[in-house]
């Protein structure tokens, strides 16, 4: 979908989008596993696994290299492959299969070679890129020399540690063994033992608290991975692009591919063994490292509640999201006076009964109620919801009834139930979004009243409509409109946890078939994207008084190299939040970049979703609301401060992050009792 909500509850997949690599990276190699696939394969591009740019700007290259300077993703060529027929079928057929990777990792190489990379997120998906590649054609040796290059780039520290693991692990095997570059084992339990061997000596040394999410992730997704469901899972979200292709596929489609046939062929054989040792691991420690969690815990401090008797006043919060279940925050609504809830549009506004807010269609017209539309839901809505619920903990190591149930589930998916399903995930995904948001943003804050801006995403791996310029022009503008109904209702602070990138419509009108070469579609997707980019840039500069807060995005990389907004803009009235977990480190998913300098949790947030369920999601959707929350409270008591103070008031009291000059982390405590309650 063209707007993503910034947590990622469900293995939903995500919509296809252009990538310059031959694939996003194998995150099978770098310790995930089966839902990255599924995700990878259904979407034919996962956006790259990355740190910050750290690298020197194009700016101060050497005279030496004379390569082209990369400034954004989309200075980078597309490549395109000639493909016909079945998924399942390409990967089975060597000659089809390794022709097609010979030619996209010829490709790589020479962008490489071409192309000055200052964006190490786009590196590392080259590097992982090449080393599944050669994964695929049995070079291992290769493989991990590729891997150690991505590697290299890594500054977060449980990345750095895991990434590339199971690869390790099988070239030290192999070596242990004696066997020679291309020799296959001939004695396949020996060869099992000395990787479980091998796989044990690299990660027993490391610190488990900083890998066992790695670990959890890689035992509970060995109970759902089989040959049944990547099959499944290729003919729903790979055949329908290379039909739309009409004989010519995109490098992401080829790199989904490249990743299937390594998981299929190599990566099953040991998963098993992985599922072995991370298990033995994770029974050891697991007791103490909660202990310890629970005691190096130390935003929970930071927390700060208002008396309700407090001398404040109360103060108006916009939640720009997929919409709110209002029921459940009854004191905490702002309300539309000039409307009542009767059918009409009693303030003439072009919105019915727009009591706490308003709420724009699928194709960005003009809607009513505050929450998702779900009319397009083909499962039960309960079912689903536990499910959701399921997943997180799941990811989260937990062990109960609801993960069993959608283990069972999703493991029994056929192909022609995969896309219903990862999409009725993804529109309750949705549904469920913008409720959690709002309850974190007006925690322990009985002045903050709910203003909701509801929005209808795309959530189908492959949309119904393909995205046009008029579209772009309509939302552009419901931009404009929906920060003008904020400024009328005098909010003064608004949650935006959601993205766009320039990229995402590319790859949905590759998923249509639309335009005749990738470079009419990447035209096509920035006069698109324009029309977006502009209103809500245009919007947001029109409203000084309000200030808005961006999450980041979860995929790793940084804001301004993928074009992503609201986060890339940059405007004295916006904020972008990174999310940081528990115990002040940087997550493994946060989007980084220059402009993103506060930081807060977003790591296993319990909040509610409709129908008051508690549930706990992460992502920087999670960390943003917490930054809301904070400024919500200062401006309660302190009313009269701009956007331009409440910043300086947040930088102010905030706590460095550790080994990250220049990144904060908020403290609402020390912030609260610096300007008195």
């Amino acid at each position: 979908m063209s707007t993503r909500p910034l947590h990622a509850p469900t293995p939903t997949p995500t919509p296809a989008r252009t990538s310059p690599t031959i694939t996003p990276g194998s995150l099978l190699l770098a310790g995930g596993m089966a839902i990255a696939l599924l995700a990878a394969a259904a979407a034919a591009a996962q956006a790259p696994t990355t740190a910050p740019t750290t690298a020197e700007p194009p700016a101060t290259r050497t005279a030496a290299d004379d390569r082209i300077p990369v400034r954004t993703a989309d200075d980078l060529p597309r490549h395109t492959y000639p493909l016909t027929g079945k998924a399942i079928e390409i990967i089975r057929d060597d000659a089809k299969f390794f022709g097609l990777l010979d030619a996209a990792l010829a490709d790589a190489k020479r962008d490489l070679e071409r192309y000055r990379i200052d964006d190490s997120a786009t590196l590392k998906g080259y590097y992982d890129g090449i080393s599944a590649a050669y994964v695929a054609k049995g070079d291992f040796d290769t493989a991990l020399s590729y891997s150690d290059k991505s590697r290299a780039l890594e500054t977060k520290d449980q990345d750095r540690l895991m990434r590339g693991m199971t690869l390790r692990a099988i070239v030290a095997a192999r070596r242990s063994l004696g066997l020679q570059p291309g020799q296959k084992p001939v004695d396949a339990a020996a060869f099992n033992e000395a990787f479980k061997r091998e796989l044990r000596s690299l990660v027993e040394p490391l610190p488990y608290d900083l890998i066992k999410d790695r670990l959890i992730g890689v035992r509970n997704q060995a109970k759902i991975i089989s040959p049944g469901l990547i099959e499944a899972s290729l003919g729903s979200g790979l055949d329908p692009l290379i039909e739309a292709g009409k004989g010519s596929v995109a490098a992401d489609v080829v790199g989904a591919l490249i990743e299937a046939r390594v998981t299929l062929n190599v990566m099953l054989d040991f998963i098993p063994a992985m599922a072995e040792v991370y298990g033995t691991i994770i029974d050891a420690r697991s007791a103490d490292a909660a202990k310890a969690a629970k005691a190096a815990d130390k935003w929970t401090s930071r927390l700060v509640t208002l008396d309700a008797s407090a001398s404040a006043k109360p103060v108006a919060v916009g939640i720009w999201d997929s919409g709110v279940d209002t029921s459940l925050f009854p004191a905490n609504l702002w309300t539309n006076s000039a409307e009542t809830a009767n059918g009409k549009d009693d303030d003439n506004n072009g919105f019915v009964d727009d009591l706490h807010g308003i709420a724009f269609s699928l194709d960005r017209k003009p809607t009513t109620g505050p929450l998702a539309d779900l009319s397009g839901l083909r499962g039960d809505k309960q079912q689903l919801l536990r499910f959701i619920a399921a997943s997180m903990d799941m990811q989260a190591g937990i062990t109960n009834a609801g993960v069993e149930e959608f283990q069972n589930h999703y493991r029994s998916l056929k192909q022609e139930q995969m896309r219903t399903f990862t999409d009725d995930l993804g529109l309750m995904g949705s549904y469920t979004h913008g409720t959690h948001v709002a309850g974190i943003a007006i925690a322990g804050n009985p002045f903050a009243r709910l203003v909701h801006i509801t929005e209808n995403w795309p959530y189908k791996s492959i949309p119904d409509e393909a995205p046009t310029v008029e579209m772009g022009q309509r939302w552009g503008q419901n931009s404009r409109y929906a920060v003008a109904y904020l400024r009328k209702a005098n909010v003064r602070v608004v949650n935006m946890s959601w993205r766009v990138g320039r990229s995402a419509f590319e790859g949905m009108l590759e998923a249509k078939g639309v335009g005749n070469s990738p470079e009419e579609r990447a035209e096509l997707s920035r006069k698109i994207f324009a029309g977006l980019r502009s209103g809500l840039e245009d919007a947001i500069r029109s409203a000084p008084e309000i200030l808005f807060i961006a999450g980041s995005g979860n995929e790793d990389n940084d804001v301004d190299f993928a074009e992503y907004i609201p986060a890339g803009l940059r405007l004295p009235n916006l904020l972008t939040v990174g999310a940081v977990d528990n115990q002040d480190r940087f997550t493994d998913f946060t989007t980084t970049g220059s402009n993103v300098v506060l930081y807060a949790n977003g790591y296993r947030v319990k909040s509610v979703v409709p129908g008051g369920q508690e549930i706990e999601f992460s992502g920087t959707s999670m960390a943003a609301p917490q930054v809301t929350n904070l400024v919500a409270k200062i401006l309660a008591l302190r009313p009269e401060l701009t956007p331009a103070q409440v910043i300086d008031l947040l930088k102010a009291h905030a706590d460095p992050v550790p080994d990250r000059p220049g990144r904060l982390i908020i403290n609402p405590r020390k912030t609260i009792d610096a300007i008195g309650r």
